[in-house]
């Protein structure tokens, strides 16, 4: 079995994509510091993990 991502950094992750899409790509590091940048999240763990799925979002919009 897989990890489930809660469900606030799934919504949040896929707000700040679909107001920035051109900002993101598949590289986990371009993302991390592209969200510190977009949004103000304390926690590394968090931003990480939206980070990551951000790059689950790019790769299924691109199929």
């Amino acid at each position: 079995m897989g990890k489930i991502k809660h469900t606030f950094i799934k919504r949040s992750a896929r707000r700040i994509y679909e107001q920035n899409p051109k900002e993101f790509s598949t590289d986990f590091n371009t993302n991390k510091k592209a969200i510190a940048a977009k949004t103000v999240v304390e926690s590394k763990s968090i931003r990480n993990k939206m980070a990551g799925y951000m790059i689950k979002i790019i790769k299924n919009k691109t199929f």
